[in-house]
């Protein structure tokens, strides 16, 4: 039984090297996997928050894009308000023409018309010049902080990759190869894909931001025609025995191609129209009882534009009070300098994702720490190498670095319960609904980027 003492102990001598390179591979092996999921996580944050700022300007030109149209619309409503307010006192003073003549009140009639004309073209004319002119340097400083917001937020975006990236892992670092994938984005696929446009535009882009702005425009400024109730309009069998009060207006803004700015345009106009015989027939005439107009943008009045489709169809219903209109017409040219520069989304089609954002994040191999790092089975490896064990896991990546590649997608969705239909909306620059989420990198596109990062090494860059 003496013989057989001490056995076990050989046995364990003989298995301790094993079960020691058995620990320190586990140990490398976890290391490993514990730093590349690090350095994952690293690259899904940091382009998961950069790309925030690309959908940010996007979401931004959206809502300065509305702004703008609404300010558009605004200012088409103060041109309509002069044209009444011109109107009105056209009116007043053809009704004093005739009040002055009534003993006791004519003396009334001349000192209200005189009182009124003054408050128009000392007061309201001018104040709402100065609100055209306001509005219009608004959509000014929208349309160039449009401009500014491109370039803001590539420079806002870089700098944000750069800082999560040492937030979360203070060893790693973008790859240089990211600086060619970012680039690639931002001066190539990101302007093809929006960027600014005005009236030389013939892609469309125009015409539909035009076409926006026109579509936005409230009743009062399409349409307050209307025609006046009894007693003002009494309507009989008889030919003589028919008279209407019609009043008919409206604002439009009119397109004059590449060169010209647009103009805001509007008529406001009220006559009374009766029957009467004449040359043995019942013939329909039309007093003309006020008139007025305004314009702004390009300098035409209302005689340049004669299509009955304007101006709520004021040419078709109060025809020779609408000849009179440019008599009494503002005219606030200066003030508004038309549709400026709007960015909008270069090719409608039925797609809702903008150009992506890739990144790869390298670190060196060096900060893991692994049985090389601390010194085990290293110090001697002259002497070691019949017990080699500096066994960290071989690497498909650069030896002195490992690296993880990530991708963000910035789409836009609207949803669909906001609908009163099963109508699905498309991206585009007139709602803020773009957001980001990361998105899978290919096979194909992963050993490019990886293949890419281990050339560079090889290159010593």
């Amino acid at each position: 039984m003496r013989k057989q003492s001490g056995q076990s102990l050989v046995v364990g001598l003989i298995f301790l090297p094993v079960i020691v390179l058995f620990l320190l591979y586990l140990y490398n092996v976890s290391q490993q996997n514990l730093h590349k999921t690090r350095l994952q996580n690293t690259s899904d944050a940091a382009v998961l928050s950069g790309s925030q700022f690309l959908a940010r300007e996007l979401n931004f030109k959206a809502y300065t894009n509305r702004a703008m149209i609404a300010n558009h619309v605004a200012i088409g409503q103060y041109v309509g308000l002069s044209s009444w307010f011109n109107f009105a006192v056209e009116t007043f003073d053809n009704i004093e023409d005739v009040a002055r003549f009534i003993p006791g009140v004519g003396a009334y009639f001349t000192q209200a018309e005189q009182y009124i004309d003054s408050i128009n073209d000392t007061v309201l004319q001018p104040g709402l010049e100065v609100a055209v002119t306001l509005t219009n340097a608004v959509n000014t400083g929208l349309s160039k902080s449009q401009s500014i917001m491109s370039y803001a937020s590539s420079a806002a975006m870089v700098d944000s990759l750069n800082g999560i990236v040492k937030l979360n892992d203070a060893d790693a670092e973008l790859d240089i190869i990211s600086a060619t994938t970012l680039m690639n984005t931002i001066f190539n696929d990101w302007r093809d894909y929006q960027g600014g446009f005005n009236r030389t535009d013939n892609t469309g882009r125009y015409e539909e931001f035009f076409k926006v702005v026109t579509n936005s425009r409230d009743q009062f400024l399409v349409n307050r025609s209307h025609d006046w109730g009894f007693p003002f309009s009494f309507t009989w069998p008889w030919c003589t025995g028919y008279y209407k009060t019609r009043q008919a207006g409206g604002t439009d803004l009119i397109n004059h191609g590449e060169r010209d700015k647009e103009t805001w345009t509007s008529m406001d106009t009220l006559s009374i129209h009766y029957k009467r015989w004449k040359r043995f027939r019942c013939r329909k005439r039309e007093a003309r009882i006020g008139w007025g107009g305004s314009h702004a943008g390009e300098d035409n009045d209302t005689r340049r534009y004669s299509s009955r489709s304007l101006y709520g169809q004021s040419r078709r219903i109060n025809r020779s009070a609408s000849n009179r209109a440019y008599a009494r017409e503002s005219a606030m040219n200066d003030a508004y300098s038309g549709i400026q520069q709007f960015y909008s989304v270069k090719k409608i089609d039925q797609s809702n994702d903008a150009p992506p954002v890739t990144i790869v994040v390298s670190k060196s191999i060096d900060a893991l720490q692994t049985s090389k790092s601390l010194g085990i089975g290293t110090t001697k490896e002259n002497e070691t190498r019949n017990v080699d064990i500096n066994i960290e896991e071989g690497m498909d990546v650069p030896r002195d670095q490992f690296s993880s590649a990530a991708k963000a997608r910035i789409y836009y969705y609207r949803a669909t319960d906001l609908w009163p239909n099963t109508r699905f909306e498309y991206g585009n620059l007139y709602n803020p609904y773009w957001q980001t989420s990361l998105q899978d990198i290919e096979n194909s596109e992963r050993t490019y980027l990886l293949g890419a990062v281990f050339g560079l090494d090889l290159a010593g860059m």
